[in-house]
């Protein structure tokens, strides 16, 4: 089962390249064949130079991101972009959702699907979409949730996974809790699952955790990326054996949340999820695991 992978904004670009680069190291660190074979069906495709393409749609209103991800992207020499598979304007969003999601969204709507159409074809199974974007500027949410609603219209019946990532509380956008609002709001109606990622709780991470002195966004990248890739990647399953069978966004994962969790939830607009993680590792890092927990008990005390 392939995946097609949309990067909108500056935020969803920048993170985008750190997940194919994280994905394509792993698939050819040659630990085990059919490991890297259904990693590489899953994000790549196949070229005739024999450079992987990645199974991507690059989206922004200003050029400037994309050009840097797509020359980073070819100069790692193990992956690349496709010549076809981004679009961008001159004119950026200004921080505004609605400048996102009522002009630039239906402006350039239908050359927007027709790439992700493009790549979606090129799949022979597709499992579905990993939209990525930031909650903060104007381009990832409000163009962000456009695109998120016409991929629900075009595709009824593929899985549609939203990454945001949330901004900083002390962030510079003064506008970004009203795009966080607006794009949550319209989200929960045409997405599957939401898998949301604080740019806080990231930089604790990386300041805890891997001792990094001068923490940059590309550090907080780096981080994200290695998260997200240890959802997607490929896993064994009961059903498959010794196989590497679907993973979150394939057959047997769309039938269950279709059809098992709605049946869990109080109410039919909302699917409520936990999830434990068993704690391995040293004891100096306990003290960082219990902030963690006491931080999520508070968000949800307050809510």
């Amino acid at each position: 089962m392939s995946l097609v992978v949309v990067q909108i904004g500056q935020c969803g670009n920048q993170i985008g390249q750190q997940l194919f680069e994280v994905v394509s190291m792993d698939g050819q660190c040659g630990r085990n064949e059919s490991y890297g074979n259904t990693s590489q069906e899953r994000f790549f495709s196949s070229s005739t130079d024999g450079v992987p393409v990645a199974r991507a749609v690059l989206i922004d209103m200003e050029p400037k991101v994309i050009s840097h991800t797509v020359s980073k992207a070819a100069s790692s020499g193990r992956w690349r972009y496709g010549a076809q598979s981004a679009f961008c304007q001159k004119q950026g969003s200004g921080n505004n959702w609605a400048n996102g999601f009522c002009v630039h969204g239906p402006r350039h709507e239908e050359a927007v699907m027709d790439l992700i159409q493009q790549e979606a074809e090129k799949c022979e199974r597709l499992s579905g979409f990993v939209t990525m974007m930031s909650l903060a500027g104007g381009t990832g949410s409000g163009l962000g949730t456009f695109v998120t609603q016409c991929l629900r219209d075009r595709y009824p019946h593929s899985l549609i996974l939203n990454h945001l990532t949330w901004p900083y509380g002390t962030g510079e956008i003064i506008v970004q809790n009203y795009n966080t609002m607006l794009t949550l709001s319209h989200l929960h109606q045409s997405s599957d699952a939401l898998l949301i990622q604080e740019n806080d709780i990231i930089h604790k991470i990386c300041s805890q955790l891997l001792n990094i002195k001068q923490i940059s966004f590309t550090d907080i990248n780096k981080v994200i990326a290695h998260q997200l890739a240890s959802v997607l990647q490929p896993a064994h399953t009961r059903n498959h054996g010794t196989e590497y069978g679907s993973n979150p966004l394939g057959e047997k994962k769309t039938i269950f949340i279709h059809h098992s969790l709605p049946h869990l939830s109080l109410s039919p607009n909302y699917i409520v999820c936990s999830t434990f993680t068993i704690r391995q590792g040293v004891s100096p890092t306990l003290p960082f695991f219990l902030d963690i927990s006491q931080h999520f008990s508070s968000l949800l005390t307050e809510t």
